[in-house]
């Protein structure tokens, strides 16, 4: 809208200038009353997302709600660097000695030197076949063997190594560069006795590339690496073995370094040879970690909440009270009383002392914050961790249940998930916006074309009021003339 000028006036001496600017001023109250709704609409945009924010960070603190977290065992070694160990509801309380004599190994593999990563090599296959080393000869396992073909479009080492790894035969490939060229290093992917690996090849040589028979593996005849490293064929770099260990004193074989079925709920992970103790004790700290997470992250989204709900009238009569951009919005209101609901709605199928949130110490202060009992979470993890850990679990009770963390996260991601109950509403903020926008835009035009209107009306006025102020001058003065010659 154009600006209103000040020329307006000047012959006649009247104040056409304020006036129009008065005029004008009356004229935008409705653009002022829009522009305001605009503001207003847009503050509960703003305000749509941080609840939002507030939701999303609940959420996150929701999923935290593992069984891990709740299972009431914790497992310790006194050496980590030895053994490390977890422990789940199905642990019993006691003190394990574990001996590691040595690690499981994966079978590898290494080729004669070749100058370098794209020197030629023959072209034809390569069969891959996983079994063991029984008796001085290898046994295959029940796989099937994997064929690699290697062709003109990859005859090289670099294209050697990338088609086995392409082919995932169950043995990764790589290249290692020494001083006398660049080998081919190959190396099952799972380690064990059980997990050795033969490679028979077909083919001839191309162009003067090295044959692929070069590459054939048999772990059982193949020479060692350490004993021979210039051999002109595959040598056997580590064989694959088992782990050895003992645990108090029984001796057990694993084909992993990842031992779980030996001490029913604990599992190993092997680090080196030695010997420690891993013991098998109770605690809440896990759990009552997680649910002060809960109430924090719930107190947090509470107060954000109630800043942008608030509806507080003035004490002061004739002054404005407190408002929020979402004052009296249900969206909020509804949110809360989710929330709420779900910390004492029991967990479908649940029977006995623990079957919600609030029976584990989680309850409601008066001014709506939440609180965590830790002594009564700590009564219950002592008298049943298992009943409280299968709470959190997915349909802990039968197909179609929920638990609590399942529950909890699916009645808040209908809130913040995308097309959610809050993108509905600022969806249809957004078109508002839009709509006050094309009015504002239409009513700017409008008034543009008022303020020439009254310009243009005004400039007429004080032209029509100049010229009649000059004959009104002239006739003056020819009064005053008459007046003279009558004397």
């Amino acid at each position: 809208m154009a600006s209103v000028g000040s020329a307006l006036g000047v012959g006649s001496g009247l104040e056409l200038s304020t006036l129009l600017t008065n005029l004008m001023a009356a004229e935008k109250i409705p653009l002022t009353k829009l522009q305001a709704q605009e503001a207003t609409v847009q503050s509960k945009i703003s305000a749509f997302g941080q609840l939002k924010s507030a939701l999303a960070s609940l959420r996150d603190t929701v999923n935290g709600l593992t069984t891990a977290k709740f299972n009431g065992l914790t497992a310790s070694s006194a050496d980590a660097q030895v053994v490390t160990a977890t422990a789940t509801n199905k642990a019993s309380k006691a003190t394990h000695t574990l001996e590691v004599i040595s690690l499981a190994q994966a079978e590898k593999a290494v080729s004669a030197p070749l100058a370098d990563g794209k020197a030629k090599t023959g072209v034809g296959t390569l069969t891959f076949t996983l079994g063991s080393v029984k008796n001085g000869s290898f046994v295959p396992g029940e796989g099937e063997a994997k064929t690699v073909t290697i062709d003109a479009t990859n005859n090289t080492l670099e294209g050697v190594r990338d088609a086995i790894n392409k082919a995932k035969v169950g043995v990764t490939a790589s290249l290692v560069n020494e001083g006398s060229g660049t080998r081919l290093v190959l190396t099952s992917d799972e380690t064990g006795a059980a997990n050795a690996f033969k490679i028979t090849t077909t083919g001839t040589a191309t162009g003067g590339g090295k044959p692929l028979s070069f590459l054939d593996y048999d772990p059982s005849t193949a020479v060692s690496y350490a004993d021979n490293p210039t051999a002109s064929e595959m040598s056997r770099l580590q064989a694959g073995a088992d782990a050895q260990l003992k645990l108090d004193g029984l001796s057990i074989t694993s084909a992993s370094n990842t031992v779980a079925d030996v001490a029913e709920g604990v599992s190993f992970k092997l680090l080196k040879a030695g010997t420690t103790t891993v013991s098998i004790s109770g605690t809440s700290a896990d759990g009552t970690a997680a649910l002060k997470s809960l109430v924090d992250a719930y107190n947090s989204f509470l107060k954000t909440a109630n800043s942008l709900a608030v509806n507080t009238p003035s004490k002061v009569k004739g002054e404005a009270g407190t408002t929020g951009p979402l004052a009296g919005d249900s969206v909020v209101r509804d949110a809360i009383s989710r929330i709420r609901a779900e910390i004492f709605n029991p967990v479908q199928g649940a029977t006995g002392a623990y079957t919600s949130l609030a029976s584990l110490g989680v309850s409601f202060q008066s001014d709506g914050t939440l609180k965590l009992d830790t002594s009564r979470l700590d009564k219950a993890m002592a008298e049943d961790p298992a009943a409280i850990s299968q709470l959190f679990a997915s349909e802990p009770y039968g197909e179609g249940t929920q638990g609590i963390t399942e529950r909890f996260a699916a009645q808040l991601s209908a809130f913040i998930d995308t097309n959610g109950t809050i993108d509905s509403r600022v969806s249809g903020l957004n078109d508002t916006t839009k709509t006050l926008q094309t009015q504002q835009a239409q009513l700017e035009t409008r008034l543009t074309e008022i303020e020439a209107r009254y310009r243009q009306q005004f400039t007429a006025l004080d032209t029509l009021l100049t010229q009649l102020n000059s004959t009104s001058s002239f006739l003056s003065q020819q009064l005053d003339a008459l007046k003279n010659l009558n004397g």
